[in-house]
């Protein structure tokens, strides 16, 4: 049999080299000659980023808890914690992948490594609606981001024009999503910065403006992410310009695609009130 030396150098060798799945076994076999827990524990740590390569993601939260538990005074448990947390993402569960998010970052928030962990805690918050919590933390990481990868600063830009929309500052959520437009080359992007525009245009009753940044963001990104909010947005402002009848051209098309969709009640509203 080989030695504990040996079995982890071959089973770093092989993760070194991506292979992960024997990277896996060799870890594994390691693990029966491993000669202590903090020797473990390693082990544990390393076998969680193999099975993360290989989408095990259940797996390598266990792998990571069995690290700490192995080796309490683990060096880097804000590296476990938030391959914890990105594999419960992965898993859609928000609420682990949270406080696994809090836990490392509360370890470190300044490396490098950190800034995605910090993105994607902000994003957590945003989806749950705590959005000051999530705006903190964007226009923490924001000038990393804008230095280092403009694709996040992108991002970044929607998810903080949204969260000014949803605390109604308008005016602010209008600046950014027009620094968004005026910065994106990319149609798909500009499409993003359009439909953000839409929905303050919408909310201010501007709408014959909503009918065209909604067509404007069509015409960007034909396969845009939410043409359900397209076509409400575009039915609802036709009703109220007194455009029954284009209302319900989208009304019938938003009912077939849509049955169920989130604006199908107030849609069947506006259909049935122009009778009260």
């Amino acid at each position: 049999m080989e030695s504990f030396e040996e079995q982890l150098k071959k089973a770093r060798q092989l993760l070194e080299a991506q292979d992960y799945k024997q990277a896996s076994r060799a870890y594994l076999e390691a693990l029966k000659v491993v000669p202590d827990d903090e020797q473990r524990g390693y082990v544990w740590a390393e076998l969680s980023w193999v099975f993360y390569q290989l989408a095990s993601y259940q797996s390598a939260i266990d792998a990571a808890k069995n690290a700490l538990q192995f080796h309490p005074d683990y060096q880097a448990k804000e590296d476990l914690y938030r391959l914890i947390a990105f594999s419960c993402i992965q898993l859609g569960d928000e609420a682990c992948a949270i406080d696994y998010l809090e836990k490392s970052v509360a370890i470190d928030r300044d490396s490098v490594k950190q800034q995605v962990a910090l993105y994607e805690l902000a994003k957590l918050y945003f989806k749950n609606q705590t959005f000051e919590k999530a705006r903190k933390i964007f226009e923490e990481i924001e000038p990393y981001f804008y230095q280092n990868d403009k694709e996040y600063w992108f991002s970044i830009l929607f998810y903080k024009g949204f969260i000014y929309y949803y605390e109604d500052e308008l005016t602010r959520s209008e600046q950014i999503f027009e620094e968004l437009l005026e910065n994106s080359e990319d149609k798909t992007r500009k499409a993003t910065a359009l439909y953000g525009l839409a929905y303050i245009a919408f909310k201010r009753k501007q709408y014959l403006s909503t009918i065209n940044l909604c067509e404007a963001v069509t015409t960007n990104d034909p396969n845009f992410f939410d043409m359900e909010t397209i076509g409400f947005l575009t039915a609802a402002s036709f009703y109220h310009l007194g455009r029954e009848d284009v209302f319900d051209k989208y009304y019938e098309q938003l009912r077939r695609k849509y049955p169920n969709g989130r604006y199908a009640e107030e849609l069947k509203k506006l259909k049935t009130s122009r009778h009260n």
